[in-house]
């Protein structure tokens, strides 16, 4: 008379759940990547290790005084005299740098997590089935 085991349906469900919470936490993740590749300078909010703002130019200008690092000299010069023309080009460099690395963060994380969804979600479907299986067998060889 063969005994029913156990053990094979129930690592089939512990495989189940964990892709099951595997798949909802990659899910926040690959939609926090989803919201930032639409809106790179948003989903960043500032530039640099002094958090200055790039969402547009006037934001720029009016946080680019606050966040330069002071100098330690004797005789300090009186700010940075650039002109219109000199801080607009600053401002399209920078924000073009920080749109391309935003959009490849982004892009990264949205095939990472959207790999670990789709991985998640294969385990998920063939334990089911073949846990479900091995209950029906069970039961029919009993």
């Amino acid at each position: 008379m063969p005994r029913f085991s156990w053990i094979a349906p129930l690592y089939g469900y512990v495989v189940c759940v964990i892709a099951v919470v595997t798949f909802l936490v990659n899910t926040s993740g690959f939609i926090d990547a989803a919201f930032e590749r639409a809106n790179p300078l948003v989903g960043r909010g500032a530039y640099g290790p002094y958090g200055g703002s790039l969402t547009s130019f006037e934001s720029f200008r009016a946080t680019y005084d606050q966040v330069r690092p002071t100098r330690t000299q004797p005789n300090p010069s009186p700010g940075d005299t650039l002109t219109t023309e000199q801080m607009r080009a600053r401002y399209e460099a920078l924000r073009a740098a920080q749109i391309e690395q935003a959009t490849y963060q982004s892009t990264l994380r949205l095939v990472k997590h959207g790999l670990l969804l789709v991985i998640a979600s294969v385990l998920f479907a063939t334990h089911w089935i073949w846990a479900r299986k091995q209950r029906i067998e069970a039961r029919e060889a009993a």
